[in-house]
């Protein structure tokens, strides 16, 4: 796997995925149509050789494209 960026966009849905947000939830948040995050979702999925989100995310933490401390604490506090 080669990826070494993503598009902004793109990048803002993998930091959804990472803190549980469903399709809904991030095109209400990114202000997209609920088929563009899909659309988004389906080119990280391939891009990061994933086969769900929760692959996903754990491929893009492991490779540098995401950093555990973009992912919000679930109770809604900050992180240490």
């Amino acid at each position: 796997m080669a990826v070494r960026v993503l598009p902004q966009q793109q990048r803002a849905v993998l930091v959804a995925m990472a803190n549980g947000l469903s399709v809904g939830e991030t095109a209400r948040r990114l202000c997209l149509a609920p088929a563009t995050i899909k659309s988004h979702r389906r080119l990280l999925y391939r891009r990061l050789g994933a086969r769900c989100s929760a692959h996903a995310v754990a491929t893009a933490i492991r490779v540098g494209l995401l950093d555990v401390a973009d992912v919000q604490d679930p109770a809604g506090g900050e992180r240490p």
